[in-house]
């Protein structure tokens, strides 16, 4: 079935829903840039199969994801934000699918949630996903927001004509840059835009994904590690390194099932980046 198909009926003794598993987070963000967080969701009971489920990722939330911010010290809220998915394939509604047995991993960013202006310090984060009829609550998590240094403060602003055209650091990292050069990018550990420079470099980069060396992605820690696994399955399927694949593939089943479905879309040939590159690969042959 596919994921634009409505959900069956739930047995009225004990109808299945949904369970938020874990969230995984970042100690420290700077302010002004992605807060990425990771839930992973499952059915519950784990035998259950859900259907029509929206997919916040970090390219956009699909109007699913709410948020609590609280400050650690004096308990004040600070953002209160309730999500409002629409359930709508004909509108472009990202949705997937739960089979029985299954989990997913969605790392999405949630720094369009927080006021202009916010002070730095000491947070409790909590993240609400709603799936229509479910929602789920995590548990709030410490964070720390942190003030941009004096060079993360002037690359706020070199990018900021860029980001206001684009609305959103998940649109950015799709976006085809206005004077439609490939992007070029030497992204530094700890760099609080490392995620999103190098999607963007894979998606309008000069090289096809085939000739990008893995190790751009040694970066992507914290967080994102889970996340910098599959892109490497990406990257090693591009080049036909079946052996390196199935390593990474190996690992994301056995470490990170929540992102299981990645190598399964791989493995079908069903892969966004191989699509991406392979039609990069076609324009510059016409």
């Amino acid at each position: 079935m596919s994921d634009c198909d409505a959900r069956g009926e739930r047995d009225p003794v004990e109808p299945p829903g949904l369970a938020l598993r874990s969230i995984d987070h970042e100690r420290r963000y700077v302010l002004g840039y992605p807060v990425h967080v990771a839930i992973t969701v499952c059915a519950d009971p784990p035998g259950a199969y859900l259907r029509r489920l929206p997919w916040p990722s970090w390219a956009g939330n699909a109007g699913a994801i709410g948020v609590r911010l609280v400050r650690s010290d004096t308990r004040e809220a600070v953002v209160q934000t309730e999500p409002s998915p629409v359930v709508l394939p004909e509108l472009g509604t990202p949705m997937f699918v739960l089979a029985p047995g299954a989990c997913r991993r969605m790392l999405i960013d949630v720094s369009s949630y927080l006021p202009a202006g916010l002070e730095p310090g000491s947070y409790e984060l909590a993240i609400v996903y709603d799936a229509p009829p479910d929602r789920v609550e995590s548990a709030p998590v410490p964070i720390e927001l942190a003030a941009p240094g004096p060079e993360e403060q002037r690359e706020l602003q070199r990018l900021a004509p860029e980001l206001a055209r684009a609305g959103s650091w998940g649109r950015w990292t799709s976006l085809l840059p206005e004077d439609r050069t490939p992007v070029e990018v030497r992204v530094e550990p700890g760099d609080p835009l490392r995620f999103n420079r190098i999607v963007r470099h894979l998606i309008h980069g000069p090289d096809a994904l085939c000739d990008i060396d893995p190790d751009v992605l040694d970066v992507l820690d914290g967080v994102y590690a889970p996340e910098a696994h599959g892109l490497r399955a990406e990257l090693y399927a591009a080049r036909g390194d079946a052996a390196r694949f199935a390593e990474q593939a190996a690992i994301i089943r056995a470490w990170y099932p929540g992102l299981a479905w990645w190598i399964e879309r791989i493995e079908a040939g069903q892969s966004e980046y191989g699509f991406i590159g392979a039609c990069r690969e076609r324009r510059r042959g016409q």
